[in-house]
């Protein structure tokens, strides 16, 4: 559910029922692709509220019913769109650009009970091309996403691994950082 309003309550009465916990996955995606006079305030707070201020909602509500232990370990997907543009691709870019400083501000404020919190930044990724929004924005970006990422489109296990390896023990001082997997598109 991704009502503001239930968010709160859901999660208090998830940790009353579970306990709280060690691990935390936000992979909530929002992407619209639109040229900039298609781009309505409506739209773009969206887009904003999904990729972003639902992220710090859930933040605001987990920490607010103690339901992250010492040494928690929170990975938030983000996009390279963060850090890259692509045409029609601004309410989305900006928003995950919000993740990603919402990622270093919550490490500094978590910190102090051990908690790392980190954020994905995933180019291409063999699922997204089976959606036919992700056919059209590479269809409008003349085949970029493909063209660019010179080790090929990456696999979603590979993303998988990642996540699993920030949530892992393996890493006790990760935190506050974008882990770029892109196949080589940002170079």
């Amino acid at each position: 559910n991704t009502e503001v309003t239930t968010i709160e309550p859901d999660l208090k009465s998830l940790i009353k029922e579970v306990g709280s916990f060690d691990g935390v996955v936000y992979a909530h995606v929002h992407s619209d692709f639109k040229p900039l006079q298609f781009v309505k305030p409506e739209l773009v707070n969206e887009i904003s509220y999904d990729n972003y201020g639902m992220f710090v909602e859930v933040m605001r509500s987990l920490k607010k019913a103690r339901g992250l232990n010492n040494g928690a370990s929170i990975v938030a997907i983000s996009s390279i769109s963060s850090i890259r543009a692509m045409k029609a691709k601004m309410a989305f870019c900006a928003s995950k650009a919000a993740l990603d400083a919402a990622i270093r501000c919550l490490a500094v404020e978590l910190g102090d009970k051990g908690i790392r919190i980190n954020s994905v930044q995933k180019g291409g990724v063999d699922t997204d091309f089976e959606k036919g929004h992700i056919q059209d924005v590479n269809a409008i970006n003349d085949g970029a996403t493909e063209q660019k990422q010179i080790l090929g489109i990456t696999k979603a296990e590979e993303v998988a691994n990642v996540i699993a390896f920030l949530l892992s023990d393996a890493t006790k001082t990760i935190t506050g950082t974008s882990i770029v997997i892109d196949g080589g598109y940002t170079l």
